[in-house]
């Protein structure tokens, strides 16, 4: 089962754990999309856990998924990388080369400053090519955000939970705890339609491939 029809995919995470908190299950789901997870830092700019085992826990989170394949810089801060040169960056290695359908990243209303910043770099990395761009939510995503596709990870709730946990540096933030975790992946929309939890994304531009 692919996500939207797609074949294959880039995911921008800001900070190890972006990407798994905001659209783990999703991963896990639909097991005939590919899933190319750049990780562009090794955590966040005045953090005391950002360093190289936080790379190593996003290492573990996926461990024989076959469907996903990590990507790391070099680099430990975003800052180290003008905003030109991050478009450079990943043009070179990765959409220039790459045969993607989709850039997901985080969304453009966050309370994030580096979150922000890697959202401006979409539409940049697909000025000219037919690459759709979905946002999806992060726990610093604000209440002015709407988003507009759901997918239905009730099945996947539980691993995605347990797998959450491997992130060790991060388990005791409070967006790790149980109660919020599925207050993030409630909907009450979703729900009187019998969908228990979801993840949330917003299309902002969709090419259909096909």
């Amino acid at each position: 089962m692919k996500f939207l029809g797609f074949n294959k995919v880039l995911c921008l995470s800001p900070h190890p754990d972006d990407v798994e908190f905001g659209m783990m299950g999703t991963v896990l789901k639909y097991t005939d999309t590919h899933f190319d997870i750049l990780s562009l830092s090794s955590g966040g700019d005045f953090d005391n856990t950002t360093g190289q085992n936080r790379l190593q826990e996003v290492q573990n989170v996926w461990e024989n998924q076959p469907n996903v394949t990590l990507h790391f810089t070099k680099l430990k801060l975003l800052k180290e990388l003008s905003h030109d040169a991050w478009v450079n960056f990943i043009e070179t290695l990765f959409t220039n080369k790459g045969e993607y359908d989709c850039l997901f990243v985080p969304t453009k209303e966050d309370s994030h400053f580096e979150h922000k910043i890697v959202n401006e770099l979409a539409f940049p990395l697909t000025r000219i090519k037919g690459i759709s761009i979905l946002e999806y939510r992060t726990p610093s995503t604000l209440d002015s955000w709407s988003p507009n596709t759901f997918t239905n990870i009730t099945e996947f709730f539980d691993k995605k939970q347990r797998q959450l946990m491997l992130f060790k540096s991060q388990k005791d933030r409070w967006y790790f705890q149980e109660d919020l975790l599925k207050s993030f992946h409630s909907n009450f929309q979703s729900y009187k339609k019998g969908i228990k939890y979801v993840e949330k994304f917003k299309t902002v531009q969709f090419y259909d491939r096909d």
